[in-house]
């Protein structure tokens, strides 16, 4: 079983050892945040060896986005953009030397639920011909202006000011439920679940609240409860190139006990943008943990009104929505649940 995988900021003499959420990007004439630049690596749509370079006022300091080729899902902290060295940056770089930073508001993070129709747009590395353009954007992103190729993501949130920002918590918008289970992480070990809040389909919720294990509830009274449902599971591939999960624990139902399961398609995931990520993961936890694993989905449990022996599906039309895990952070999970309760 392998252990969990940690990217720490560098600690060479000279390295800032901070945490920046957003890049610009020459292949793609982009600034994103390093959420987005895994997603983009992994759907094969940043190339090999990707190029990096800071967001501070006149500043082209090179970045490195820590974890970007690291398949596994139980890294402890989400990718993120590092510096090389601290003199790489110019004087005016308030990024790396916090000038002018202010507290950030607190807001809650956002599961958005769709993702926008071009989100995972193909787009041609910058040619000198497009120099110009690249200057612009470059120019626009650092003054806080949308830049004439930036695209709508890259205005998630603003960006992080200062070397004192760090891990500093502040609002993030993800797509992949992923992201979200590893910010749920993040507040697990920060002992504040019940303050941190999240926002779906415009509802704000706390973490505490969103996260359900199913062991033991009651399935009838859950039916209309989409969560983010959560146990361990069997996972196996089908022979007809997907894969089949079964829950380890089950909901209660009269005097039975259903364990769920899910299906995810050998359809559903070649249409998925980051198949290639999900697909290393869960061959990953099948060759190296049996396929025992622990699972997580936003989804509303599902029972049919008439059948002969009742049993209980998760449907996942959206493969955003599903995160599969091996055993290493059950560890992490303890005293995480809430049993009860809407």
């Amino acid at each position: 079983m392998s252990a969990a995988v940690e990217c720490h900021p560098a600690r060479e003499a000279g390295t800032p050892n901070v945490s920046i959420e957003e890049a610009l990007t020459a292949e793609r004439n982009e600034r994103l945040t390093a959420e987005r630049a895994y997603e983009l690596y992994w759907a094969d749509l940043l190339g090999q060896a990707p190029t990096f370079t800071c967001v501070g006022h006149d500043c082209a300091a090179p970045l490195i986005c820590a974890c970007l080729d690291k398949p596994e899902q139980n890294l402890r902290i989400r990718p993120y953009f590092r510096s090389r060295r601290l003199e790489d940056h110019a004087a005016t770089c308030e990024v790396a030397h916090g000038k002018g930073e202010t507290k950030a508001e607190k807001r809650p993070d956002v599961f958005e639920a769709e993702r926008p129709a071009d989100h995972f747009r193909s787009v041609p590395a910058v040619s000198k011909a497009a120099a110009p353009l690249w200057d612009s954007l470059q120019r626009g992103s650092r003054d806080g202006t949308s830049g004439s190729g930036e695209h709508p993501i890259a205005a998630e949130a603003a960006p992080t000011t200062g070397a004192a920002a760090g891990l500093k918590r502040r609002s993030s918008h993800f797509y992949r439920l992923s992201s979200l289970v590893q910010k749920f992480l993040e507040h697990r070990r920060d002992k504040d679940l019940a303050d941190a809040t999240v926002e779906i389909g415009g509802e704000t919720s706390t973490y505490e609240a969103l996260f359900r294990n199913v062991y033991r509830q009651k399935v009838a009274d859950q039916l209309n409860t989409r969560a983010v449902w959560w146990g361990t599971a069997s996972l196996r591939a089908t022979k007809e190139g997907g894969y089949y999960l079964r829950f380890s624990r089950p909901f209660r139902h009269d005097d039975a006990e259903l364990k769920p399961t899910i299906t995810l398609t050998a359809k559903d995931i070649d249409a998925y943008p980051v198949r290639k990520l999900l697909r290393a993961r869960l061959d990953k936890i099948i060759a190296e943990a049996d396929g025992y694993c622990v699972v997580f989905v936003w989804a509303k449990p599902w029972m049919p009104k008439e059948a002969e022996k009742p049993f209980v599906r998760f449907y996942v039309n959206n493969l955003d929505h599903i995160d599969v895990r091996g055993p290493e952070i059950l560890e992490e999970l303890k005293n995480t649940s809430r049993i009860g309760g809407d």
